[in-house]
Order: structure tokens, then sequence, then C-alpha cells
């Protein structure tokens, strides 16, 4: 068995692309290098990123895949799914094989697996650009804590920047310790390790309140249709949602 390890990120699966056309190396499966877990009975080869390479592979997956191609690749690697840079490096291989954009070829499988993969994680983005909740700080920062299935808080912010004017804010995520700042005009992804030290506003009691009040009123307790409820806000999300708190 043969195992891609990269870093970086896209560039990384880019340059793992041009190393594999270049030397004529199919892997069986692509890894990030800081989760790789040796086996026996394989060979690894670590791809040190090449920025020319990367930039070369890119070049041509934009002449056969379009201007969503490398937007796409970047959502699948935010997958929590262990296998999503394999999907990825298959994906674009397979395109970069066939010199045509391959996105509609659903009965191939690694088309299959990647576009799904891809599916997942916007999906939940949708979900969590209406389920987030924000409180404020008594310094008028926004903050709001969450614990998404896939790593996609730098996919959200830019939503959040557009929603909420130029009001700055703090969207964290405490599965992953990854943080998005904004001051109300630009946004900063980062990895931190303190634990937030929040103050409320006065008001944020009472807004609590309210979106428990809210959320019983439209509630009809002789149809509560749970399995619905749970369709629409699955319970995993439900932790850092107000109106949910009993």
């Amino acid at each position: 068995m043969k195992i891609f390890t990269y870093k970086d990120g896209i560039n990384g699966i880019l340059s793992a692309l041009y190393i594999s056309f270049t030397e004529n190396i199919i892997p069986d499966v692509v890894e990030k290098a800081n989760e790789y877990q040796p086996m026996l009975d394989s060979v690894t080869i670590h791809i040190n990123t090449n920025l020319q390479y990367a930039e070369r592979v890119k070049k041509a997956l934009f002449k056969y895949g379009g201007d969503d191609v490398i937007f796409h690749l970047k959502i699948c690697l935010m997958s929590c799914d262990v296998n999503s840079p394999t999907y990825a490096f298959n994906y674009a291989r397979y395109m970069l094989k066939m010199r045509k954009n391959v996105s509609e070829d659903l009965a191939t499988k690694c088309v299959s697996n990647f576009s799904y993969t891809v599916q997942k994680v916007l999906h939940e983005r949708h979900i969590i650009t209406g389920f987030l909740r924000f409180k404020e700080s008594a310094r008028g920062v926004l903050y709001a804590q969450y614990s998404p299935d896939n790593d996609i808080t730098a996919l959200i912010a830019p939503h959040f920047l557009r929603r909420l004017g130029h009001n700055p804010f703090i969207i964290h995520d405490v599965k992953r310790n990854k943080i998005a700042i904004s001051n109300g005009c630009s946004i900063k992804n980062t990895i931190t390790t303190i634990p937030p030290d929040f103050s409320p506003a006065e008001q944020e009691i009472t807004l609590n309140e309210l979106w428990c009040r809210y959320f019983k009123q439209i509630n009809i307790s002789s149809r509560q249709h749970l399995k619905q409820q749970d369709g629409y806000f699955p319970r995993r999300y439900r932790k850092y949602c107000f109106e949910t708190w009993e």
C-alpha cells in the first residue's frame, strides 16, 4: 500500500497531484501528515508543499473543471471524514486524467465519494448559519460557541460578516479550538487554547428568556412531531441554542 502524507491544506494536495503525475505514482491513501498512523505493510511518501507545482496543477484544474473546482476541493478537506483527503485527491486526479469536467459523472466512485462529502459539509454550513447563537459581551463584542461535525469556521465566518454588518464578533469552534475573529470589516482565522473570558451584557438574560418563550409558544404540545424537529433541528446542535434550554 502506498500512502501520501501532506501538509498545508489545498496546496499540499495540489503538490501531491503533481508528484503523482510526474513520477507515475498512484497512492492508495492520502493523509494529513499530523494525523498519519504508520502501518507495517505500507510505503509512505511525504509530499513537500511546492507552490510552483501547486500553481501549475491549479491552472490545469481551472482549465478542465472551471472556477468552482478549487473551492470544492477546499470544502472536501474541511470534512471530518478521515478519507476526505483521499476523496479530494482521487477526484482531482480523475479530472486531470480525463481532461474534462467530471463533476456530473456520479457513476464513477471517486466522483460520487467526493460529491457526497462536499454536500455534507455544505449542508452543515447551511444548518449552522441558522442555528448559531451569539451573545453580546459587556464590551459589545458578539460571541458564539459551537461544536460542528466538520471544520467549517472559516467557511461560515464571511456569512456572519455580511449578516452582522459592522458589529465585531468571535465564532469559537470549541471542539477544534479554532476561532474566527472579526472587527466588523475583516476576518482572521486562528487557533487558540485560551478559555473564553466572557462577561455578558446586561440585556443577555432577558434575550435568553425571550428565546425560550418563543420556542415554547410556537411549539404545540399536543402535536410536537419530535422526529420532524430532530430532522430540522438535530439534537447535537442544541447545546448552544438558548431556546432549547430548560
